[in-house]
């Protein structure tokens, strides 16, 4: 029998034997405390109703960054890989078998890059599985048209369904870094937390809720009012509008973060209805939406029928009907009790149940097959699924924490490698200063200065292929190395870009590689002989030229990529207070909000711009203010390294006259720049 045919049969009862002689204060009696345990039961529902949809509103939301962050890097990695795999010319049949071992290797069910169409140009996939992925069209998906028109970086899909294997993915996309159209797709898998997490939901939860317990409607409502989800046991009108008194009524409970309760109808004994609200909170901790139920109060027929009878028999009547009454109530009413209880602990305890929670609510839903065991097993679900997720959302948290913290280490250590102007002789007739801003907390950038003797500086600068730890890790291999065969064997920079090379390649798993401008400078005669792996164009500061990039350099190839690699020496001459600039791309390619790129022009305006007389920190502090201006709040998105180098001349000796200057101008034009071929000539 259900709760409501129990009920039904209780008034019918007291009906049959009531008292009219002493009704009608038995009937106020049973008036307030209906209404007081209404109320107090109502708004414990409704608080706990109100932290049920916080925790689904949130879980998922957090799981779904974490995923989607993953597979995002995860495509960003592929797109750099088969860049640098075309760049090389590789064959399609290679890069096909590449992308198969890296999906295998780390359990991704499909990895695709496409051209600017979106026709898939390689993937992960046997050829007869990868015909029908491609004979779908699924690359097609208007998804992913932003990321082929450069509307967008990188975009998430929902789940994407294909008829012809009838496969459920979903995609992380991110365009190729050659900015010339195409993109790289990685699929995952449908996550069973998120099923689970989807398959509790609100309307669900709602229905689950409004069929086991005396309530009318339950509204779900956001900041604005607007309803998220409504569950009614009526043929309710769930896209009605509030009135002006129950919207009133929900803005006061989300104002207040509090909840409240409000009877519609205040006349004793008539048909009223309970409204009763609790705030929702978000992960904030401010109140983003309200949780609305409405109970029926109905009281009147109960009133009518103890008015109609008097005498002194009604009342032994009186008492025969409570008698029987009793046992109704305290089966309908006990069990709810210890259920609010419960619920109540639960609120308490910050949702972590205890063993003796767990045994109440069985004992509630035992052998029950009305409302009241349907609430029990419900609460008791919503208990065991809660202890679940909170108990993996505190091994999440440690783990992150204790991640970041080794991070924090492994930057600090980083950054103490790096050398510091101030180690080096202010008497040295130069000036030199190098900064370095990693994109995460470790970053693979690096850059190193020091003396090889009285006349002699070493400088250079670097950036490996990847971010992070690996980077990180492979960057302090390179300096390192670079540090060992420079004051091993210096008559060449060449040489040591070469034997650094051969040595990077001996042991490189993971096939990194990195960029690198390294070179001497003569204290005495303001060359510098220098050598270039891959690195970008340096710009040499002139006196009265302004600047100048060095185009005219025909550096190697990077290091760590092919071991036979050869590497030539070149000079650039500098006159005293003329100096050099070089960076890495973290600076020409930093990138606003609206996607644009920093750009080597905007440096050479930059660099223009600033005082010919200035310090080599000046030059580096107004380079960095110009890349933060105009990236504003975007993050930084690659390591930013800069080092600048000027020579006063010889340790002691006065600047040359205007006339000189004119002189060697004449000898070897307005801006001598970069002079290839010089390994073995003396100098100019």
């Amino acid at each position: 029998m259900t709760l409501r045919q129990r009920l039904f049969l209780l008034v019918t009862t007291l009906i049959a034997i009531g008292l009219p002689s002493t009704a009608g204060v038995f009937a106020y009696v049973s008036w307030q405390s209906v209404l007081e345990r209404t109320d107090r039961e109502g708004t414990l529902i409704a608080q706990t109703l109100a932290q049920s949809v916080t925790f689904i509103q949130q879980v998922p939301a957090v799981v779904e960054q974490i995923v989607d962050k993953n597979v995002r890097t995860q495509a960003d990695i592929v797109a750099e890989l088969t860049y640098l795999a075309r760049q090389k010319k590789a064959s399609a049949t290679d890069i096909n078998r590449a992308l198969r071992t890296l999906a295998a290797r780390n359990g991704i069910p499909e990895i695709w890059v496409t051209d600017v169409n979106g026709s898939p140009l390689y993937w992960s996939l046997d050829d007869i599985d990868a015909t029908v992925a491609v004979d779908s069209g699924f690359t097609l998906q208007p998804a992913f048209k932003p990321l082929l028109d450069g509307d967008q970086f990188s975009v998430s899909t929902d789940l994407q369904h294909r008829d012809l294997d009838h496969r459920e993915l979903y995609y992380g996309a991110v365009t190729m870094p050659d900015r010339s159209g195409g993109m790289a797709l990685i699929a995952r898998l449908p996550n069973r937390a998120n099923k689970i997490i989807r398959g509790v939901g609100l309307k669900r939860m709602l229905d689950t809720v409004l069929s086991a317990a005396l309530i009318d409607t339950i509204w779900i409502f956001d900041e604005n009012l607007h309803p998220l989800a409504v569950s009614s046991v009526a043929s309710f009108d769930t896209s009605a509008t509030l009135s002006d008194t129950e919207r009133s009524f929900v803005e006061t409970v989300i104002r207040n973060s509090a909840p409240a309760s409000h009877l519609d109808n205040k006349v004793p004994f008539q048909h009223a209805l309970l409204y009763v609200a609790a705030p929702i909170f978000g992960a904030d901790g401010l109140p983003n939406g309200a949780a609305l139920m409405r109970l029926p109060v109905d009281m009147k027929a109960e009133l009518n029928s103890l008015l109609t009878v008097g005498g002194g028999i009604t009342v032994l009547l009186l008492v025969l009907g409570m008698a029987l009454a009793l046992p109704f109530l305290d089966r309908i009413v006990r069990p709810l009790a210890r259920l609010a209880v419960q619920t109540r602990r639960l609120v308490e305890h910050n949702f972590d149940p205890d063993e003796e929670m767990h045994a109440e609510l069985l004992k509630v839903s035992e052998n029950r097959n009305d409302e009241v065991g349907y609430l029990g097993n419900a609460l008791y679900s919503m208990v065991t699924t809660l202890k679940t997720y909170i108990a993996d959302l505190k091994a999440t948290t440690a783990a992150k924490e204790r991640i970041e913290g080794e991070m924090s280490a492994a930057r600090n250590i980083q950054m103490g490698m790096l050398p510091h102007a101030v180690e080096l002789p202010t008497d040295a007739g130069f000036d030199l200063h190098a900064v370095l801003e990693p994109a995460k907390a470790v970053g693979g950038d690096l850059f190193d200065f020091f003396l090889l003797d009285e006349r002699r500086l070493f400088f250079l600068i670097g950036d490996v292929s990847d971010k992070g730890v690996p980077a990180a890790l492979f960057m302090a291999v390179t300096k390192t190395l670079f540090s060992v065969e420079a004051k091993r064997d210096s008559t060449s920079v060449s040489g040591i870009m070469a034997r650094v090379n051969r040595t990077l390649c001996e042991n490189n798993p993971e096939g990194m590689f990195v960029t690198v401008f390294a070179g001497i400078l003569d204290l005495c005669s303001g060359e510098i002989r220098c050598s270039d792996g891959g690195h970008e164009l340096p710009f040499a500061l002139r006196r009265g030229h302004g600047v100048e990039m060095i185009e005219k350099k025909k550096g190697g190839l990077v290091l760590g990529f092919v071991a036979e690699s050869v590497y030539r020496d070149d000079v650039i001459r500098l006159l005293p207070g003329e100096g050099l600039v070089i960076y890495t791309d973290g600076v020409t390619e930093a990138m606003n909000s609206e996607h644009e790129l920093f750009k080597a022009t905007r440096l050479g305006d930059t660099l223009g711009a600033i005082s010919a007389e200035c310090s080599a920190r000046t030059i580096i502090e107004s380079v960095m203010n110009a890349v933060r201006a105009f990236v504003g709040g975007h993050p930084q998105s690659d390591d930013i390294t800069l080092l600048a180098l000027r020579w006063h001349g010889p340790a002691g000796a006065e600047s040359p006259s205007t006339h000189q200057d004119a002189a060697r101008d004449a000898d070897h034009g307005a801006s001598t720049g970069w002079v290839p071929g010089m390994r073995d000539e003396p100098n100019a």
